[in-house]
């Protein structure tokens, strides 16, 4: 599973730039004043101007849960052209599971490169269970990547989603540090 951020447009400056407007000023005078109002007061609507591209790397069931945040953008890798298989392997509670998980994906593994053999990969792909690895591309604004986060870094959320939203608070810590602080603080509250 894997994270990598691809592009980042509008850094906190240009947000302060941004909310300047609606007091008909433009300088930028206590830049983190300002974010943490607009924070506290729930005027996020200026967040929407800072845009993230993300490549995502992870199980077929973590990205359905992903996609679930729909204010964003996704393009997903297709099994209907390409015939990677590759399979997520979770922890599991004994080595007898495991072993019978590695071997039921291999069952699959094989099952699946026998029908690409005669059948359309159409037809070949409704074999692959959820736990096959998938790529996608989400872009997606600061505004709606705080509520993504707020929800997938939840002590409820699964493993596999809350790993991989840690990796994109990182990012997201990375690009726009004020404006994470403030929303961790507000996180904790």
């Amino acid at each position: 599973m894997n994270v990598e951020l691809i592009n980042f447009m509008n850094d906190e400056d240009a947000i302060v730039k941004y909310a300047r407007i609606c007091y008909g000023r433009d300088d930028t005078d206590n830049k983190e004043g300002l974010l943490k109002t607009l924070m506290r007061n729930g005027h996020t609507s200026v967040f929407e101007h800072s845009v993230f591209t993300f490549k995502i790397t992870c199980p077929i069931f973590t990205a359905r849960q992903w996609m679930r945040h729909r204010i964003g953008s996704f393009t997903e890798k297709s099994l209907r052209y390409t015939t990677e298989s590759e399979f997520y392997t979770p922890e599991f509670s004994t080595t007898e599971k495991m072993e019978l998980y590695k071997s039921y994906m291999r069952l699959v593994e094989t099952t699946y490169k026998l029908f690409l053999e005669s059948e359309t990969k159409e037809n070949a792909r409704s074999l692959l269970p959820l736990g096959m690895m998938t790529q996608f591309y989400w872009t997606v604004n600061a505004r709606s990547l705080m509520n993504f986060l707020k929800l997938r870094l939840d002590k409820h959320a699964q493993k596999e989603i809350r790993d991989l939203a840690n990796i994109v608070l990182d990012k997201f810590r990375e690009c726009m540090p004020i404006i994470c602080r403030l929303f961790e603080e507000e996180l904790s509250n």
